[in-house]
Order: structure tokens, then C-alpha cells, then sequence
């Protein structure tokens, strides 16, 4: 029993060591926001001596609206496609892979591009959206959405296999559901768990990324996404971090709130998704 007890403070300890090196980063972050250049640069740990809401007035007379709208719009617009598009062919796929091998053969063709390194397609890639015209917030999205083919459709065809029993399809078709209304009026809201997983992993991707936008938005700074212009804006002005704090904190808020909201079911989803 003593060795019991004593194994369980072990990993009390090491959790709370690991809650506070993750919480102080960002708590530090928060309090620099608020706090002018000259006080950061003296003591960083401290708190604030002088309270200002002057780094968050500058940040937004800077035009940091326009590229928060930006990133939120791309954002928003990009998991709904991904929620509203990837798991209508996860639900045929999961239903047909197991008696017809062309659709097995198609699964795989799809998700094996979780193995292909980003770098690898990356120039071939940004000719190609030139080519076409897509250097632009549209184009973007369509990557967005492309790019998350491999992976959400590995999570939701291993949930659907898992968790969703053909029994629901045989008693939908009884009461003379068609396909498609059997798919959104009974198997699409029995993936809620499942959506909960994949809008979190990609609004936190699309949110946060930075060399996609780069390479697709960085010649029109109308364009800009938040990472883009926190980036931009650190090199213009290197030397004011007060600014520069206060906009990690614009952009830590929105994802943070909806991981919070969604976070409940995140655990159910990856472990039924991942397994068979």
C-alpha cells in the first residue's frame, strides 16, 4: 500500500510540474500584454507597474482586425467544408471497403498521404496554385480542405466502422430512407463525438498555421492571416514587445474558447476513431 501511495505522489508531482511549466508561458504572456515595453525589457516576470490597455489600442490601430477576420473566415469556412464533406466518402468507404476492393484500394490511396512530408510538395504545390490563379484566400481553403483528406478520413472511417453499425442503415432503408436522407437525418448526428475531434485538431492547424499562408497569401498584405501578421508585424517593430504580447493574446483567445467548448468529447472521438 505504501508503495502504492507513493507511485500515485510521484505522478501528482510530475503532473503539476508539467501543468506549470505549460500555464507559466502563458501566463506571462497575458500579463506582458498589459504591461509597456520599457517595464517587460526591465523585468519580465514581474507584474505590471503601470496597467496599460495602450499595446492593444496600437495593435489594432496597426489593422489587426482585418487579418483576425481573415484568419477566423478561412478558418470557419475551411472546418465546415472538412465536417461537411470528408465524412459522406468516410461513410461510403466504411461500408464498402470490407465487400469491393476498388473502394479498399481508394481508401488507402487517400490516407497514405499522412506519410508524405509537406516539404516534398511545397514548391510543386505553390506553382501549381500560381498557375491557376489560387494565390488567394479561395485557393487556400481548397488546400485546407485537401490537406486534411488523409487524416480525418482515417478518424472517421475507423469510427464509423466502430461505432456505427450497419443494423442502422437496414432499419433506416425499412422505413423507406433513401441514402442521403438516411445519412444526414441518422449517421451524420451520430458522429457528433467525431466532429467535436476533427473541428478542434483542424481549427487549431488552420488557425495557427503559418507556411501555407506564407506561400500562398504573402504577396497581398490585405491577404494576411494572423500568424502572418504577427510575424510581419515582430519585424517592423523589433524592438516594442508590448505590441507584439498583446497579439499572442488576440490570437490564443478564439481557439482556446473552442477547445474549452469542445474539449469534453475530443478523448471519445480520437480513441473510437483510431482503433478498430
Amino acid at each position: 500500500m505504501a508503495t502504492k501511495k507513493q507511485k500515485n505522489w510521484w505522478v501528482y508531482l510530475t503532473l503539476f510540474i508539467g501543468i506549470f511549466l505549460m500555464v507559466i508561458p502563458l501566463v506571462m504572456t497575458i500579463i506582458s500584454s498589459f504591461k509597456p515595453t520599457r517595464e517587460i525589457t526591465e523585468n519580465f516576470f514581474s507584474l505590471p507597474q503601470e496597467f496599460t490597455l495602450q499595446n492593444y489600442k496600437h495593435l489594432f490601430d496597426d489593422g489587426i482586425g482585418l487579418h483576425f477576420g481573415n484568419s477566423a473566415l478561412i478558418t470557419i469556412v475551411s472546418v465546415v467544408l472538412i465536417i461537411a464533406v470528408i465524412p459522406m466518402a468516410a461513410f461510403s468507404l466504411a461500408r464498402h471497403m470490407s465487400r469491393k476492393k476498388a473502394f479498399a484500394v481508394m481508401y488507402i490511396f487517400l490516407i497514405i498521404g499522412i506519410f508524405v512530408p509537406f516539404q516534398v510538395i511545397m514548391i510543386p504545390m505553390s506553382k501549381l496554385m500560381s498557375d491557376f490563379g489560387l494565390n488567394n484566400i479561395i485557393g487556400l481553403i481548397i488546400l485546407y480542405l485537401a490537406y486534411a483528406v488523409p487524416q480525418t478520413l482515417f478518424l472517421y472511417v475507423g469510427y464509423i466502422k466502430t461505432i456505427v453499425p450497419k443494423d442502422m442503415d437496414e432499419a433506416a432503408e425499412i422505413d423507406g430512407c433513401g441514402k442521403f436522407t438516411m445519412y444526414w437525418k441518422i449517421i451524420f448526428p451520430l458522429m457528433k463525438p467525431m466532429h467535436a475531434t476533427v473541428l478542434i485538431i483542424n481549427a487549431l492547424w488552420i488557425w495557427n498555421d503559418f507556411l501555407l499562408p506564407l506561400l500562398i497569401l504573402n504577396k497581398d498584405q490585405k491577404m494576411w492571416t494572423l500568424p502572418l501578421f504577427q510575424y510581419n508585424y515582430q519585424g517592423f517593430y523589433f524592438n516594442d514587445y508590448g505590441p507584439s504580447f498583446a497579439s499572442y493574446v488576440v490570437g490564443i483567445i478564439p481557439i482556446l474558447l473552442v477547445y474549452l467548448i469542445f474539449q469534453k468529447n475530443i478523448i471519445s472521438g480520437m480513441t473510437s476513431g483510431a482503433v478498430k
